[in-house]
């Protein structure tokens, strides 16, 4: 079998072992709203939107769309600086703090269960070998 013949297969079983049932419910995550609260969250205060776009490697047609969201949620809040009004800062609120906990919360109640059914030493084999494959790509685009 080729590279090829090979790589189609992998790609089969690969789409064939996601957890569909988890993925069904994903909605937030998937736009990628959790981990901008999660930046903003940890950055401690109020961060230029250039600054969520260069940090997660997004566009920022595609930050500008996930900040609104958030905004309409309540869990952020968008200002002009000061100093330039072109930028646009963004400040977590209390409730976009809360929904970053409670999502943590959740993450890992999902990852202790994993750990009670897969086991910490599949868990474990699983990083290294996705860290292995994550510096195989890094590289390649390099």
């Amino acid at each position: 079998m080729d590279n090829r013949q090979k790589a189609n297969e992998f790609l089969t079983k690969f789409f064939e072992c996601r957890p569909k049932s988890f993925f069904k419910n994903v909605d937030d995550n998937g736009r990628g709203l959790h981990v901008i609260l999660r930046l903003l969250d940890n950055a401690g205060g109020a961060v230029v939107a250039g600054f969520v776009a260069e940090e997660l490697n997004m566009s920022t047609p595609r930050v500008a769309a996930a900040l609104k969201a958030l905004e309409g949620k309540g869990y952020i809040v968008r200002s002009s600086a000061a100093d330039d009004r072109r930028k646009t800062v963004v400040t977590i609120t209390e409730q976009g703090r809360a929904a970053v906990k409670r999502d943590e919360e959740s993450l890992i109640g999902l990852v202790s269960h994993l750990f009670d059914t897969v086991g910490e030493k599949d868990l474990n084999e699983f990083l290294r070998i996705s860290s292995a494959i994550s510096g195989a790509l890094d590289n390649m685009v390099e």
